[in-house]
């Protein structure tokens, strides 16, 4: 990927999951799920994968 080609908006532990989530921005060709990325973290790199949300399944009833 490109360098600077996205953008991160967000981003926080996860106790469900056990580990770190974030969302943010992506061109499309990128954002298909299960593409690996490189992310910066507090200025190191860090491989992300893109995933469909929301990340935790729920049982709330939504409008599609």
């Amino acid at each position: 990927m490109e360098a600077g080609a996205g953008a991160v908006t967000s981003g926080c532990p996860s106790p469900c999951l056990k580990k770190n989530v974030a969302m943010g921005y992506v061109p499309p060709e990128y954002s298909q799920p299960g593409t690996q990325l490189l992310v910066e973290v507090r200025r190191k790199q860090q491989v992300a994968v893109v995933s469909k949300m929301p990340f935790v399944p729920t049982n709330y009833y939504t409008l599609k």
